[in-house]
């Protein structure tokens, strides 16, 4: 796993002992498209490595774990150049800060923010060591625009990009339609620590991985669901303290039942107006994709695997079902704000103003003493007069003993290489060698800036919260249900349903879930497209 605090103690020794990440600190709000230059080129004052440090990282680095498992420092590329496309996630929302995977967007300053700088200095060292340029694309277009440039680059074998990070619910499809690479072909190494091994275990199908992130990207990170807490709210309205809240969550104590009686009973009526509005004071604030996520931490998934890595549909059990209902009831309740229900959706038409006019600003204002949202979400809170913290979302009884996390699948960013002349031959191994290097880097740099600095240390500077963001990341899981979410029949819609009637609902379903995942089963068997069945 990659992302929590036990990041392997040498490698956080090795970056102490160099040029510490400046620039700025302050979040660039761009909103072009942008076609970024590579990061040798980018200015960043006095950030920048001195070529004596360089060489001693290198040869310090060698010695630890990348030489032994590839032997980076080998290889010559001739200079080629590589292409990255990537949605701006967030482009144009208040509430999202989103600067790209692997390149970023320059600030009109020149001043790089500390995230943006460790990034760079990842790109400068891998390009030097591999004689190699990366450039890109941070685009503003919508998911379905880049879903159809990235789609025409490989119809036509143009080969202009040579990989992407983008939401892979929008590109399953392109596994039956052979439009994406098996990663496993390009020899990458994916039992590195850079690589995150829950998602290597969780999204591969019959040993094929056409998914992968780790810490070559940090929106994976930003997409993660997690419980956040008014510490401040809670001491105010609370005759206990915040932290036992905390020590049940490390005791794994931490439940479903405990969250209902937590909430209940919070709600006040101080917006003014007569009724329930988005102006009150709640005890949990969500929005109804988040009943999948309570589900999802009940351990229950859309798909598991049986021994031979083959998905099995397992959506249709007692566990789901009791989850799912219990997460509708509380959703029910006066204590609880729903963002995309009536009246909202009526009162805030415009995009995703209904989430940000109803649940981020009342947490925002001090109004909500839960908020289960992604971490993308946390820029808008850094002003509060309150002080907030994070919690694992509750696990559905005791009896279960750890955790389950959820990466969004739908908005979280994931590394997939396109079909075409730059993934064939020795052009896909060098794709494969240049990911593997930009994850390595990125270990050293980018995770401890991202996690240790800016999470633990800016966004929660209490050790309890640190502590539950070891926990969370540790407890990532990836559904392929979800993940595959448009190419089986849209499954998680399922269950972002207001309405207790589970059971009928999915068995309505499962059949044409069933047989559209035995469409991709069949390509990725055959490693050949397949049409769509008639009819389906």
């Amino acid at each position: 796993m990659k992302k929590f605090l036990c990041l392997a103690l040498a490698l956080m020794l090795i970056v102490s002992c160099f040029a510490a990440c400046g620039g700025s600190g302050d979040d660039d709000k761009s909103t072009d498209t942008s076609s970024v230059s590579s990061g040798s080129d980018a200015s960043t004052g006095d950030t920048a490595a001195s070529e004596g440090e360089n060489e001693d990282y290198i040869s310090m680095f060698k010695n630890i774990d990348v030489s032994a498992a590839y032997g980076l420092d080998g290889y010559d590329l001739g200079g080629r150049e590589f292409y990255i496309m990537q949605r701006w996630f967030g482009y144009g929302k208040p509430t999202i800060d989103f600067q790209g995977e692997v390149i970023w967007n320059e600030p009109e300053n020149g001043q790089l923010n500390s995230i943006n700088t460790a990034k760079k200095r990842v790109l400068d060292e891998v390009q030097a060591l591999l004689n190699c340029t990366v450039t890109g694309e941070i685009s503003s277009l919508t998911a379905g625009d880049i879903r159809d440039l990235v789609s025409t680059d490989v119809l036509t074998e143009l080969g202009e990009f040579d990989f992407c990070f983008e939401s892979p619910y929008y590109y399953t499809t392109w596994v039956q339609d052979k439009m994406l690479v098996d990663l496993k072909d390009l020899g990458i190494q994916f039992d590195q620590p850079w690589w995150d091994q829950n998602a290597v275990k969780d999204l591969s199908i019959m040993d094929s991985l056409y998914f992968a992130l780790g810490d070559i990207n940090t929106y994976d990170n930003d997409g993660t669901f997690v419980l956040l807490i008014n510490k401040t709210l809670y001491n105010n309205i609370k005759d206990k303290d915040y932290t036992e809240l905390f020590k049940m969550a490390k005791d794994r104590t931490w439940t479903f039942d405990a969250l209902k009686e937590e909430v209940k009973g919070v709600y006040s009526d101080i917006g003014g107006e007569p009724g329930v509005d988005e102006f009150d004071q709640f005890g949990l604030l969500t929005e109804t994709a988040n009943l999948y996520t309570h589900a999802l931490a009940a351990g229950e998934k859309i798909a598991t695997k049986d021994a031979e890595d083959v998905p099995q549909l397992s959506l249709q059990t007692t566990r789901t079902y009791e989850s799912l209902i219990g997460a509708v009831e509380l959703y029910q309740t006066q204590d609880v704000l729903v963002a995309n229900t009536e009246p909202y959706l009526t009162k805030y038409p415009e995009g995703d103003e209904v989430y940000e006019k109803t649940v981020t600003n009342t947490f925002e204002q001090g109004r909500g003493l839960f908020y289960l949202s992604g971490l993308i979400h946390l820029p808008y809170f850094r002003n509060m007069d309150d002080e907030i913290g994070v919690l694992p979302v509750p696990m559905f009884d005791e009896a279960q003993g750890e955790y389950t996390h959820q990466m969004s699948v739908h908005t979280a960013s994931a590394v997939f290489v396109p079909v075409g002349p730059n993934s064939e031959g020795e052009n896909g191994k060098q794709i494969g060698l240049l990911l593997d290097a930009l994850g390595a880097y990125s270990k050293q740099y980018l995770t401890p800036e991202y996690y240790n600095k800016q999470l633990q240390q800016r966004d929660f500077q209490d050790p309890d919260s640190a502590a539950m963001l070891d926990i969370i990341f540790e407890t990532r899981a990836f559904d392929l249900g979800a993940f595959f979410g448009s190419s089986w029949n849209n499954a998680f819609d399922l269950y972002c349903v207001m309405d207790t009637n589970v059971e009928s609902r999915f068995s309505a379903q499962v059949d044409m879930i069933q047989a559209k995942m035995e469409i991709t089963l069949d390509a990725i068997r055959a490693k050949l497209p397949v049409l769509e069945a008639p009819g389906a």
